[in-house]
């Protein structure tokens, strides 16, 4: 890494130029605004060998991207020498977290079956590819034999301050787990106006912890069963109390909050600490000793806040529902594709519905019982009772009934993974703990 005193001084004309402010920052979130509603999916995979089921090492990755590169005619990329991913000119990319996971970022799609083609094409490819190098992909929210210490973390400059400085942090102790054994599936949805981002951040906060409950799918951890349907859900409560939950709760407050929403979501992204700065690519650690909002008031070894500064901040914020462009639906345990796929049916469908009345609908959940009815699911599953004559499984029937009238037939058939939960009543995370599951041979086998 290049000295700091160097890069300071080779950028600090540049540096002292401009001031990011606040309406400028409000202003991208405005350039988001867009009147068709596209769906965005970002799913993660576990990258394991084939014997032993731990996590398979690096160097397997790098060639099955390099393969699927030449295969797909697509573009690597790089984090000095390190092979990070790769991508294609339409904004589709696959990237490696920090311990290898596999994510694959399909670019918004106004159709479901623009997704299933591109998604399923991406996946049989490299599936064909990993097999030849002993590597198997599993939806799976979190590795079920490997221990924290046994995974190396991949070479990127961001993940080593990352795991010097997360661990650190209030409420940060399982911060390690997370980014090198946990694997989840995204959904990002548009706004279309102010109120429209209002409502949405609210209402998707609301059933996040019923979604989440839904897609439930990690039971099984360090080569047997756990306490918690969802281990990997379990870990993301505990990656720092600043930065991960609900820590913009104030958004929902306040006589102007709608149209104040970009501002009041701001506000609080500001109070965040910061862990790094980018500069001609390299990492400027500040490691929490400021915030966001003081970087922009007094700056940092000469350099000025700038909106690349604020973009790269925000993504470093970890809720479950997380505000940019477009409104991120973070907390789902990673699954097969025709989960994936159901699960963007199911946001679309909500996307397309009532927002406004749909939390009249549901005026019984309330925002400060968020973080109640996530821990509570995540250790009894959909048959927490929420109040009395109703629990889990009755919002989530409620939620796939809106959904499903909000779709055209043929995007309704891709719900159908989520209709055979509702009728069993099981999640797989239900069914892995119905079949005792006892090693991680078994568990793959049960999830393919």
């Amino acid at each position: 890494m290049q000295n700091i005193k160097e890069v300071t001084k080779t950028k600090l004309n540049i540096e002292i130029s401009h001031s990011l402010t606040i309406k400028e920052i409000e202003n991208w979130y405005l350039s988001g605004i867009k009147n068709d509603l596209r769906i965005g999916l970002e799913y993660e995979r576990l990258s394991l060998d084939i014997d032993g089921l731990k996590n398979a090492q690096y160097e397997k990755l790098e060639q099955i991207i390099r393969s699927f590169c030449s295969l797909a005619s697509w573009e690597i990329d790089f984090d000095n020498e390190t092979i990070i991913g790769a991508h294609n000119q339409d904004g589709t990319s696959i990237s490696l977290e920090p311990g290898c996971q596999l994510e694959i970022s399909i670019a918004p799609k106004k159709d479901i079956l623009a997704i299933d083609l591109e998604l399923n094409k991406i996946i049989n490819t490299l599936d064909e590819i990993a097999k030849k190098l002993g590597v198997v992909f599993v939806g799976y929210g979190i590795s079920p034999v490997s221990w924290v210490d046994d995974i190396k973390v991949l070479k990127k400059e961001r993940y080593k301050v990352m795991t010097k400085y997360l661990p650190e942090c209030e409420y940060g102790e399982l911060s390690l787990k997370m980014m090198r054994k946990t694997a989840g599936m995204q959904f990002n949805v548009d706004y279309k106006n102010k109120k429209d981002a209002y409502l949405k951040l609210k209402f998707f906060n609301l059933i996040m912890p019923f979604a989440s409950g839904l897609c439930a799918n990690s039971p099984f951890e360090k080569s047997k069963l756990q306490d918690k349907k969802s281990q990997r859900a379990h870990v993301w409560r505990y990656t720092g109390r600043e930065r991960c939950n609900l820590f913009y709760k104030k958004v929902f407050d306040g006589f102007f909050k709608i149209n104040n929403v970009f501002k009041n979501y701001i506000d609080s992204i500001l109070n965040v600490p910061m862990i790094f700065i980018e500069r001609q690519n390299n990492i400027i650690e500040i490691n929490g000793k400021i915030t966001f909002r003081e970087f922009m008031e007094n700056g940092f070894l000469n350099y000025k806040a700038t909106m690349n500064d604020y973009i790269l901040h925000q993504s470093l914020c970890f809720p479950d529902v997380r505000l940019k462009k477009y409104i991120e639906i973070r907390n789902h345990d990673s699954s097969d594709s025709a989960m994936a796929l159901a699960m963007c049916a199911f946001y679309k469908g909500l996307a397309q519905s009532d927002v406004e009345k749909n939390l009249k609908i549901f005026k019984y959940l309330k925002i400060n019982d968020i973080e109640k009815h996530n821990k509570n699911i995540i250790e009894q599953g959909l048959n927490y009772k929420v109040r009395n004559g109703i629990c889990g499984w009755d919002v989530v029937d409620e939620l796939f009934e809106i959904a499903k009238n909000h779709l055209n037939s043929s995007q309704r058939n891709y719900l159908e993974s989520i209709n055979q939960m509702l009728k069993a009543r099981k999640t797989k995370a239900d069914l892995i703990s119905d079949y005792e599951i006892k090693n991680a041979k078994d568990l793959v086998e049960f999830l393919y």
